[in-house]
This record gives structure tokens, sequence and C-alpha cells, in this order.
């Protein structure tokens, strides 16, 4: 896997294929305004962690379009709280200069007021993608261990509203404090963000924070039982749901029905398509995957979680 700026994390390629654009992810900073419990990525994950100019940024930009030529590509926008840079909306600027045509920002929208969205917008973001945990102002402000923020982040979601062709993703990170709720959840944004069309199904990864707060994360056999009817339920209301890279595998709360929006699945069909294999150093091969047709399209379970739960409700899938 081809990697940019690795001395300091800085950018990672993404080997995967979302509406036929490339997706390339450029992390811009470590520091948050939000303290949340399950967050991956921190200082004390990543000490060396340094911080780019803008200069710097776009060199790895202009590498990229070189490697690429003229095709499409998306540059995500992402890490820490990157609205907490002052030169942010002069990095989307010069990134859309280079003639990137798609600009994505990843963000916890609490910052996100109008005025500067409206900047960001015109500068050249045409996607966010929003961490929005919870509908209830309790649950919400207990994850990120803020007070008050949840009107805003409420707020500042609904004025994306106002702006035409820029699409918003959600982006809820579930645990056992939320996932009873998650049907109420989708109705919220159902009726509250009515703009809204795709969520990212997150569950919680056992790393970073969350690897000292483990107890957070559910496993395989709630999931089964208590939201095996959620993914139909979700996809009734027309949103459309992925799950992404880092979590379950294919064959829990019924992906294998949804595989084509399962991130693993696609990047997978992508590399095997080009003979290459390539597995996440994270995640375990375990018995009960041998037989599964989709083996080789995903990534299988985490080492963690093998150990905590072990790998009971790793069901086989026979067919598609």
């Amino acid at each position: 896997m081809k990697e940019y700026g690795t001395d300091t994390l800085i950018i990672i390629k993404l080997n995967k294929i979302m509406n036929n654009i490339r997706s390339y992810l450029i992390r811009l900073n470590i520091a948050c305004n939000e303290k949340c419990s399950f967050c991956n990525v921190t200082q004390e994950t990543e000490p060396n962690f340094k911080e780019k100019s803008i200069f710097e940024i776009l060199f790895l930009v202009k590498q990229i379009i070189k490697r690429e030529g003229k095709k499409d590509i998306k540059i995500s926008l992402s890490w820490g709280e990157p609205l907490l840079r002052k030169d942010i909306e002069l990095i989307v600027l010069w990134i859309k200069k280079l003639w990137v045509n798609s600009i994505e920002m990843q963000t916890n929208a609490s910052l996100l007021f109008n005025d500067r969205a409206e900047k960001l917008i015109k500068n050249g973001i045409n996607k966010f993608f929003i961490s929005f945990h919870s509908h209830k102002q309790e649950i919400f402000e207990n994850y990120v261990w803020l007070k008050w923020i949840f009107p805003k982040v409420v707020s500042n979601i609904k004025n994306l509203w106002k702006y035409k062709n820029i699409e918003v993703i959600l982006n809820p990170v579930i645990s056992k404090k939320n996932y009873k709720e998650l049907k109420d959840y989708f109705d919220f944004v159902k009726e509250e963000f009515p703009f809204v069309k795709y969520i990212s199904l997150s569950f919680i990864q056992p790393h970073g924070k969350a690897k000292k707060n483990i107890n957070l994360m559910l496993d395989y056999e709630t999931i089964n039982k208590d939201l095996f009817w959620i993914l139909d339920y979700v996809y009734n209301l027309w949103f459309v749901v992925n799950n992404p890279y880092c979590w379950l595998p294919i064959c829990i709360m019924w992906w294998d029905k949804y595989n084509v929006n399962c991130i693993e699945v696609i990047e997978n069909k992508m590399l095997i398509d080009s003979w290459i294999i390539k597995k996440d150093n994270n995640k375990i091969y375990i018995k009960e995957c041998e037989k599964c047709i989709y083996k080789w399209l995903c990534n299988w379970i985490w080492k963690e979680y093998k150990e905590l739960y072990g790998s009971k409700w790793i069901n086989c899938i026979n067919s598609y």
C-alpha cells in the first residue's frame, strides 16, 4: 500500500473506491475540543505526530495528483478536530485550486458555525462527515465530555440544509451507552435532518481511549440479538448505511445482505481484482472463517475483541 508522509502519519492512502472516486485521508492535527471516551486517535496513541504546515500539506496533495494523473480523487481532511486549525479555510482553498474535485471534512460540527460553514463551502468543501453519536442530549454530552454542546451541534448540522450540492454523512459510534436507542436515533435524523441520506454506522474499536474503556464495547451476541433488524429498518427509511472499514465482520448484524455497503468488501474486492491480498494487522483470522465465502473480502475480527469475548457468533456464510 502506497503511503505518503508516513514519517509523521499525516496521510494514508485508502485503497477504496466510493462512487468511483479514489479517496485519500489527510491527517491535519491531533488536537480536539471533545474528549470522547472511545477515541482511538489521541496524543497518547500518536506521540510522534507533528502538525504539518499548509505548504507541506499541499506538497502531499500534489504527490497524490501526480500519481493519479487526471483521475477523479477525493481528499478527506481528518484527525482530531480539523476546525481547530486557524488556517483550515486556506488549506481547503488551495487544495481546491489544485483541481481536486471532491474535498470532504471529518468534523464533530461543534465549531461549524454558519459563517465558517459558508466560507469552507465557498472555498471548496462539498462533503461533511460528522460525528453525531446520539439524538439525546444527555447521552451525547456524556459521550464527548462537554456540557451544553448538543444544541450547537444540532443547529450547525441543520444549517447545512440550505447549501445545495453538499453531501452530509453522519457517523454515530455505537456502544453500550446508545445501542438501545438506535431506532429512535434514525427516526430523529429523518425528522430533524431530512437532507441527510448517508450514515456510517460505526462500533467502538478496541484502541486508544476505548482500550481503557473496553467495557463500552458491545459483543457480537448482543449486536446480533438486539440489532439484527436495524439495517432493514434503516433502509426502509431510505438511508444509505455503510459498514465502515474499522468495525463489524460481514457475518454480524446481517451485513452480508448489504455487502455492497461494506467498506472492507469494496476495498478487498478491488485489491483482489488487482491480484493483491492485504489484511489489517490488527485483525485476526479464526477457524470459523475458513469456509466462509467472504473469507478474503472480510478483514475478520479485532485481536482485542477475541481476547475479551472470544469468537462466538462468528458464522460461516455459505452463499451470496
